[in-house]
This record gives C-alpha cells, sequence and structure tokens, in this order.
C-alpha cells in the first residue's frame, strides 16, 4: 500500500513508524506530568491554609487550640489567626531595679531560627500555650496608703462620674481620701441615679459626697475651690481639684511626692502641658487634667479673696491661677510627673518609653485611648510600680506591662530613655514644642509590631490574665494571652 503526497508515494511502513513514535513521547509527557503532580498540589496546601468557622469567628488552621467563644466576642474578635498563651511569675524584691530589665530568654519566637529543632521550650503543649513559664523580677508592693490628709474635687455629670468610679477606685479605694463632687442638677427621676452612685461607691471603698449646683460647669469647676476650704477636716493638707478623667497610677507614689513640699506654706503644685501652643494658649498655669495641688494654706488665702476671684472672665484651671498670681505671691511649682497628655491620636511612645511611671495622666479616652482601668488591673496582683514596667526579651520583643508587646524595627538600647513621638502635632507644634516635658525624643517607627492590650481581668485564684492584640481586618487578628501569678 502506498500514501499519495506531494512529493510522490511514500511507504506505509515509515509513516506508521513515524506515528508510534509521536504516542510513545505523549505518553513519556503524561508520565512525567503525573510524577510532578502531587508535588504542586502539597505546595498549595502548605501556603493556603484552611479555616473553621466557631460561634461566627473564622479562625484559621494556625489556630492549633479551641479558643473561648464568649472571650472572643468579648474582645471583638471576627476573625482570628494566631493565639499564644504564655505563664509570666513574679519574684520580688526589695533592692533597686531598672525600670527596664533584659531577659535572657524569647517571649514569642520558641523555635530556634534557622533550624528543625526547637529550644527548650518546645512546641506549645495544647496548640497554643507555650509551656515553660517566664520569670520576672518586680519591686515588692508598697502598703496601702494613708490619704487622708487629701482631698479631691471634680466637677461632672452624674452619668460621667458613674463613669468614673472604676477608675478612681484605683487610686482612691480604701485610702481614706475624699472626692467632692459638684454635679449639674438632674431630673427627678435621675435622683436614684445620685443614690445608686454613693452607694456604688461606698462599694468600692470610695468616700464621696455629691453636690448639685445650678452653676455652669465653668463656675462649678472655680466652685471648687470653696468647696474644698470650707470642708477641711483637722488633718488636711492638701486640697486637688481634678477633671473627671484625671488617673493616678499609684496613691502611694502621690503620697510620697507630695510629701517632698512643705505643706505648711502657700503651695501651688501641677504640670504644664506637654505641648507649647497649648501653653501659649492658656499660660503658664497648672493644667487641670493632671491635677492642680493647692495647700492647705493656699486654700484659706483663696477663701478671703474668692468672691473676687468668682467674678474674673477667665475659665477653669486659667481662673484659679489667675486669682493666685493677682491675690497672692504664691507662684506656681512645676511637677513634671503630673502629666496634662495633651498629646493626639497614638500616645504609645509616652506609655512605652521605659521612663518611671508617670503620676498621673488625662485625655487617656478622648484625646487617645488607653483603657487606664485594665491597664491598671495588673497592680492588683503584683502593685502599681509593677505597672508599665517594662521588660525586653532575648527575641526582640518589649513587654510595657499592661499596655503593649512591642517589636521594634529599630529597637532602644538598654540606658536609651528617648520617647519615640507617635503622637500627631496640634495646634502647630513641631517635635521641638514637645521637648520641654517629654524629651529627649527619637522620630517614629513606622515599621514596628504591636500588640496592644485590650483586655485584662483579676481571676478568683489571684492570678491576672492579661489579652494583648495585634489587629488586622484582613488577615485576622493574632492574639497574646498573658497570665500571671506570684512564686
Amino acid at each position: 500500500m502506498l500514501l499519495k503526497g506531494r512529493e510522490g508515494a511514500i511507504p506505509a511502513s515509515w509513516a506508521w513508524k513515524k506515528i508510534m513514535r509521536f504516542v510513545v513521547v505523549i505518553i513519556a509527557i503524561a508520565g512525567f506530568a503525573a510524577l510532578l503532580w502531587p508535588s504542586s498540589t502539597k505546595k498549595t496546601t502548605t501556603t493556603v491554609a484552611p479555616t473553621r468557622a466557631h460561634s461566627n469567628i473564622t479562625i484559621s488552621a494556625n489556630v492549633k487550640c479551641d479558643p473561648d467563644a464568649d472571650m472572643l466576642q468579648r474582645l471583638g474578635v471576627r476573625k482570628l489567626a494566631q493565639y499564644t498563651r504564655r505563664e509570666i511569675v513574679v519574684d520580688f524584691t526589695e533592692d533597686p531595679l531598672p525600670i527596664r530589665q533584659r531577659i535572657d530568654q524569647p517571649l514569642l519566637d520558641v523555635k530556634v531560627r534557622g533550624s528543625g529543632h526547637t529550644n527548650e521550650l518546645g512546641e506549645p503543649q495544647d496548640g497554643c500555650t507555650i509551656p515553660a513559664p517566664v520569670a520576672v523580677v518586680a519591686p515588692k508592693p508598697p502598703k496601702m496608703a494613708d490619704a487622708s490628709h487629701i482631698d479631691f474635687g471634680v466637677a461632672t455629670s452624674v452619668s460621667r462620674l458613674n463613669e468614673s468610679l472604676d477608675q478612681f477606685a484605683h487610686w482612691a479605694g480604701y485610702t481614706r481620701t475624699r472626692i467632692f463632687a459638684l454635679i449639674e442638677p438632674e431630673e427627678s427621676k435621675t435622683k436614684a441615679g445620685i443614690a445608686y452612685v454613693k452607694a456604688k461607691a461606698d462599694n468600692l471603698g470610695i468616700n464621696l459626697f455629691v453636690t448639685e449646683s445650678e452653676d455652669d460647669y465653668l463656675h462649678r469647676y472655680f466652685a471648687l475651690v470653696a468647696l474644698l476650704e470650707e470642708n477641711m477636716r483637722e488633718g488636711t493638707r492638701w486640697g486637688c481639684i481634678i477633671d473627671d478623667d484625671t488617673f493616678f497610677l499609684s496613691m502611694p507614689a502621690l503620697v510620697k511626692a507630695l510629701a517632698e513640699y512643705d505643706d505648711t506654706k502657700p503651695m501651688y503644685i501641677g504640670g504644664l502641658s506637654e505641648g507649647i501652643p497649648q501653653i501659649a494658649v492658656f499660660g503658664m498655669i497648672a493644667f487641670g487634667g493632671a491635677g492642680v495641688f493647692l495647700s492647705r494654706p493656699l486654700l484659706s488665702d483663696l477663701a478671703t479673696v474668692y468672691d473676687e476671684c468668682e467674678q474674673m472672665t477667665y475659665t477653669g484651671d486659667r481662673r484659679i491661677a489667675n486669682c493666685i498670681y493677682q491675690y497672692t505671691t504664691t507662684r506656681l511649682t512645676v511637677d513634671h510627673r503630673l502629666h496634662q497628655l495633651d498629646l493626639m491620636e497614638d500616645a504609645s511612645g509616652f506609655f512605652e518609653s521605659g521612663r518611671e511611671a508617670p503620676l498621673s495622666v488625662h485625655h487617656w479616652k478622648s484625646w487617645f485611648h488607653a483603657d487606664m482601668p485594665k491597664l491598671s488591673v495588673i497592680s492588683e496582683l503584683c502593685g502599681p510600680s509593677c505597672l508599665l514596667r517594662q521588660w525586653q526579651f532575648s527575641d526582640g520583643w518589649f513587654l510595657t506591662n499592661g499596655f503593649s508587646v512591642v517589636q521594634y524595627s529599630f529597637p532602644p538600647e538598654q540606658n536609651d530613655l528617648t520617647m519615640e513621638m507617635t503622637w500627631e502635632p496640634h495646634n502647630g507644634a513641631t517635635e521641638e514644642s514637645y521637648l520641654h516635658e517629654l524629651g529627649p525624643l527619637r522620630r517614629k517607627d513606622d515599621h514596628k509590631v504591636s500588640y496592644l492590650l485590650e483586655d485584662a481581668v483579676l481571676e478568683e485564684n489571684g492570678r491576672v490574665t492579661q489579652w494583648y492584640i495585634k489587629r488586622d481586618k484582613r488577615e485576622g487578628d493574632q492574639i497574646l494571652e498573658l497570665s500571671w501569678r506570684k512564686r
């Protein structure tokens, strides 16, 4: 048989040989592809982690344990990418300690880098819990402070007063201090609200005295001067006017700080704004959010000129300052541990500075957000001197106790006291505008990785549990749970 082609007849046997070679090549290619296909499938499954649904929460396969659904709901987690638990054991000492300490142990990176093996910590025992606890050292907690010689005054509303009691309890509860609140008139149906607030204060160990006033806020604020003077008892040495979001981190530290001053003389003590533009507007005054401290003799001096000062057109803490400046020879004593915190948006650099904790902070639920009562829960276990104490771990993570867990792209050295300028400038402020209160400063680290504290509870067994979260709507939230106990 012959096949006809353009060039003439082609032998049939030659054509069939060519066809057979083609078939063999196809079979060989198909077999080679079949050998490669399983490795391609394996690679895909390792790069894309499957997820599972859990009470309307999407949980990544990277989470090897079963987190508590109610806890995730409370934390507002909708997509969970990672969950890590770690126990921290606290030893106490009476020896002096630096505020920032180094720990020769990793916090999160438990695997040895560049190796398929693990170090002495081992793999998480339940998929989430790192088995070996971290040991840290903290100052021995101080004794409960007796602050019966200090009275506080606040002008607010009954609803805001109710919201403030939990934060007041941290520093005023069971310390024998008194808080005098001047509130705006309430409708009759809210009288029970005042009774409720007073009952709640009693339950928290706060000596609260509530008075209604027809005056507007600015007049009520200055009226606190007269109220504190009229209610001085024999042992009263200081009156302090605060805002309802003024927060003192430690009453023992505050009592110790005031003991440095001579309360038998007229004393006007407070903190300046952190921003020069704010001082340019309001003057060299004790800014009310930081706490305005007036000694007993000065309160008595102001009582004699109260009517004249009440007629001044200045408002709030400016009226107090100008009354003092106009009618006495007392001048402001600046205590740089009292902080107005006129910082916008992100104050993390202030809290993570690795410096001694401030006496007071302000604006923490308005200009920026830092839940001070939650931050301070750790004080129930290891005392107020444990709050904001900082530990630097061998894997580069910094724990600022009660605030954050951070890994910097350019970490500060052990003795570096520069403060990261994380906040937004206000009223035309520059870096130089903040040096008088917060310097030395360093530039913002835009590439640092941050877990921020979002909840903390005191457990029935005396432990404190904290939840630090790195939020990521797209990839999912990462949670670090720290469980604290005493040695």
